[in-house]
């Protein structure tokens, strides 16, 4: 709970996906305040500040802003303060949100500034701008160093590019858990079933997430409390001249009236890049194969 008379070493940012990266800056948030006698804070937003900004603006988040206030505050962080991004907020410059909201407000005596963060409406400022206003005002300000996957930073920008190209496993490595998504199951075409796929159909999800590329993937499909392997696609139906675009599992040995429930998917590997075929058959013996590969990806995993 915050106190007022608390004093905070703090950093801010939006932690979408509280991925690996964003987890090794709390660690070392955790270390300073231990080291000073202060209590650590994460200061984020609950909705994307250029959704305030860009009233057109979609974003592609990793994490449903619940989700992400829940892990952050299981962190290990004293306090997980949600700052609702205002237009007066947008327009305050790093030096008056410094001193008077995060100084004044929140008790905040060291600031810890991540590698590529950026706050205050001048997109110019630089670290060394927020050290020099911290020695100003009275804040001390430090540097966090960044994770690296494979010589780069992690980061959510990385981590959506590596899921709109379909690569789940990449993406896995720098989130430190699997993506994924969910939705309530609604009626399809029964096309699948008709060729011995039947398939559960995800219902309009969530405008703002990120949707992994188009193709067929292993997954693990989480309903009513169990969790089984499924081939998942996602795509067009290009074969059936589909016009929408559709997230559709087939869960592995499972027959199972589970219309209207809450399925979650969690994304374990690429299988293929979604193709048309020339006949229900020709696709029916590729789904046969797609499921063999989803098996023998997803054996050996703890469901």
């Amino acid at each position: 709970m915050f106190q007022a008379k608390d004093s905070f070493a703090a950093t801010i940012g939006f932690f979408d996906g509280v991925h690996l990266g964003h987890r090794h800056l709390l660690g070392q948030l955790s270390a300073i305040a231990r080291e000073r006698g202060l209590k650590s804070m994460a200061v984020t937003f609950p909705e994307h500040p250029r959704q305030i900004l860009q009233s057109d603006y979609r974003p592609r988040l990793l994490l449903e802003p619940e989700a992400k206030i829940a892990m952050l505050e299981k962190s290990g962080i004293d306090l997980c303060f949600p700052l609702h991004f205002t237009s007066e907020l947008a327009a305050m410059d790093a030096r008056t949100f410094m001193r008077d909201f995060l100084q004044e407000k929140l008790g905040v005596s060291t600031l810890l500034v991540g590698h590529d963060h950026h706050f205050g409406h001048e997109p110019q400022t630089t670290y060394d701008n927020y050290s020099r206003i911290g020695s100003e005002i009275g804040m001390e300000v430090i540097k966090a160093d960044a994770l690296l996957f494979d010589g780069t930073p992690v980061s959510s920008s990385r981590i959506r590019r590596c899921l709109s190209d379909g690569n789940v496993s990449d993406a896995a490595s720098m989130l430190g858990y699997r993506y994924s998504i969910s939705g309530q199951v609604i009626h399809g075409l029964q096309n699948g079933r008709k060729m011995g796929f039947p398939t559960a159909n995800l219902g309009p999800y969530c405008e703002f997430m990120q949707i992994p590329a188009d193709g067929v993937y292993s997954v693990l499909a989480t309903v009513e409390g169990e969790t089984h392997p499924a081939m998942l696609n996602i795509g067009y139906r290009p074969t059936f001249q589909g016009k929408a675009r559709t997230i559709e599992a087939h869960i592995l040995d499972f027959d199972r009236d589970i219309y209207f429930k809450e399925l979650t998917l969690e994304f374990v590997d690429f299988i293929r890049p979604e193709r048309r075929f020339q006949s229900p058959q020709e696709l029916a013996a590729q789904l046969e194969s797609d499921r063999n590969s989803v098996r023998a990806s997803i054996n050996g995993l703890h469901l």
